[in-house]
């Protein structure tokens, strides 16, 4: 079975959980192909496709959105699962996902969604953001949770073994 991991990523937090997620996967015996969508992916030939996205200023990077509206009719009937790499809300202990991921998940029907904490080093933002963030008490650092991530990867590993010993019986 051959699993697309597609992802944006800016600095690498988010390609780093796609690569842990396609780790896992292939653990399990899956074919995976990791594709940092720059539009040339043929997603109808996988039997599965996870995508990622950083969550900036609540929205999910634009060749994101962009692969959602470009791949919907060929991910129709493909189980899909899609997660965001993110900071906390500020002024709360949640996490600011995606605010168009309904959206998004209206166009392709998703199993699962998870939102994992990313990693950050303020000497990759530029000046005004990384004057932004320290103002707004952001903490830098690395605070993805690596057990949690693993965790996910082996669940959609399990729903995919299900799925393929369903259709061939």
């Amino acid at each position: 079975m051959t699993v697309l991991v597609a992802y944006a990523s800016r600095a690498g937090a988010t390609r780093g959980v796609a690569e842990r997620i396609a780790g896992r996967l292939r653990t399990h015996g899956l074919d995976v192909h990791m594709d940092p969508l720059l539009g040339r992916e043929e997603v109808g030939r996988f039997q599965g496709v996870v995508l990622g996205s950083p969550v900036y200023s609540w929205k999910w990077e634009k060749e994101a959105v962009d692969f959602c509206h470009r791949n919907a009719p060929a991910l129709a009937g493909h189980p899909v699962w899609t997660f965001s790499v993110g900071w906390l809300g500020h002024g709360d202990d949640g996490p600011y996902d995606a605010r168009q991921l309904d959206d998004i998940h209206r166009l392709i029907e998703v199993r699962d969604h998870r939102f994992f904490l990313g990693a950050l080093n303020p000497t990759d933002l530029p000046l005004l953001q990384r004057l932004t963030f320290r103002m707004r008490g952001g903490r830098a650092g690395d605070f993805r949770d690596w057990a949690a991530i693993d965790a996910w990867g082996e669940e959609i590993a399990r729903e995919l073994a299900e799925s393929r010993s369903v259709r061939s019986s």
